[in-house]
């Protein structure tokens, strides 16, 4: 189940050399990204023909949270690192945040034209566009399309692909625009309680 979930996260990209970009479609996402300081909705992620559903909170700079419904999971970005966290091993991997998706997306200033990140491919469908995007000097490696709605603009999913092939999906629904999370909403939060077999244990 890690795997699957750090697929969303773990974003490996590729080149496509022959691929067209409407510069119209790149400002306007940029434009969007750069306005938006926090969102919060639900969303539905399938990857290996399963499919999980949870609530997804966003606030720029760096804080992502995600919270599965029918796993003991979490992922929460702090401003700093990435953080997996397994609530039934008590568990915690780290990865920096730069090297997800969710990296693109919440930094300070994003820039898709003359920073790391680098808009390969764009699709104009009838009510929503496409971004593919790598980051320079991780070509080869897989890639992420970002899809988002017209009108008005607005984030609606993301898929990853993997260097092994893997696809997964995150589409988004009922998003929101949001900034008042509580003080410690982007932090994990342990409670140490004492333990009947003579150690430590943890609970939510």
């Amino acid at each position: 189940m890690r795997k699957i979930i750090g697929a969303i996260f773990i974003c490996f990209f590729v080149f496509n050399a022959n691929a067209a970009v409407d510069d119209k479609l790149v400002g306007n996402a940029e434009k969007y990204l750069n306005k938006i300081t926090g969102l919060s909705g639900t969303f539905v992620q399938t990857a290996n023909g399963k499919q999980e559903t949870g609530v997804f909170s966003m606030l720029r700079p760096g804080r992502v949270r995600l919270d599965y419904d029918n796993m003991p999971v979490q992922l929460i970005a702090d401003g700093q690192d990435l953080y997996f966290f397994d609530k039934s091993l008590d568990q915690i991997t780290t990865v920096p945040i730069t090297s997800t998706p969710a990296g693109i997306l919440i930094r300070k200033n994003i820039n898709l034209v003359n920073a790391d990140i680098n808009v390969v491919e764009t699709t104009d469908y009838k009510n929503s566009f496409a971004l593919k995007l790598n980051l320079r000097g991780q070509e080869g490696l897989g890639y992420m399309t970002v899809v988002f709605d017209k009108s008005p603009i607005k984030l609606n999913s993301w898929t990853v692909v993997d260097a092994t092939g893997t696809t997964t999906d995150v589409v988004f629904h009922d998003l929101r625009e949001k900034t008042n999370f509580g003080k410690d909403y982007f932090q994990i939060q342990r409670h140490k309680i004492i333990s009947t077999s003579g150690g430590d244990d943890y609970y939510d």
